[in-house]
């Protein structure tokens, strides 16, 4: 299941409500894109102003099993950070990871792998895929 969309930074509320529709039901998000793609800007718009970017508090929990998780700064000799990672993965009610791609060991499933992807200063390209475990 797959879902993409084209957007202008000043469509990111559209963006994010369609998103939510989509993936209703899914608890574990991953993020990838370039820097500056917008990775914590979609979050913000999902969760709420109080978010802010975790790059140098690594995982920032929000209550009711929320997080948001930045892999930016990891090592992967971090074992602390990465079992807290894994813990908020694994019981979380809503977690999303941006830099997933560091993510040494595989999530659990199913979760929703999001690309975000810079076409101008103002316009991304989004692409979601629930990965469930099963052949994809």
């Amino acid at each position: 299941m797959t879902w993409e969309k084209i957007y202008s930074l000043e469509e990111i509320d559209e963006l994010v409500a369609e998103l939510k529709t989509w993936g209703k039901g899914f608890s574990r998000w991953l993020l990838q894109g370039p820097m500056g793609a917008g990775k914590t800007t979609l979050v913000h718009h999902w969760i709420g102003p109080q978010v802010q970017s975790p790059t140098f508090t690594y995982i920032n929990a929000y209550g009711d099993g929320l997080y948001h998780i930045d892999l930016y700064r990891f090592r992967e000799d971090d074992y602390a950070r990465w079992d807290a990672v894994y813990e908020a993965l694994e019981t979380g009610t809503l977690v999303f990871v941006e830099w997933a791609e560091k993510l040494p060991w595989p999530v659990p499933y199913p979760y929703v792998q999001v690309w975000i992807e810079i076409l101008s200063p103002t316009c991304r390209h989004l692409r979601a895929q629930v990965i469930t475990g099963d052949y994809q």
